[in-house]
């Protein structure tokens, strides 16, 4: 689905991101592991619909907004 609308250059990129996190955890470098896979999502997320992360990004910052709010009890 995500890779049909990829262009190669940038499936290969996500396959090279997948692979270093992967080898990452595998061998217990989580410092490594956590920017592989922020690499591979923010690769990943260059192919969706601007729309759909701008939506994403309100709907996020509404949420933030609700849990700073005064008088607020955090759990």
């Amino acid at each position: 689905m995500l890779a049909s609308m990829l262009d190669p250059r940038a499936v290969r990129r996500l396959d090279e991101a997948s692979q270093a996190a992967r080898a990452a955890e595998a061998s217990g470098e989580d410092a490594a592991a956590g920017e592989a896979w922020r690499r591979y999502r923010l690769i990943r997320d260059a192919a969706r619909d601007p729309d759909e992360l701008l939506a994403e990004g309100i709907a996020l910052s509404r949420s933030a907004i609700e849990l700073a709010a005064p008088g607020r009890t955090p759990r």
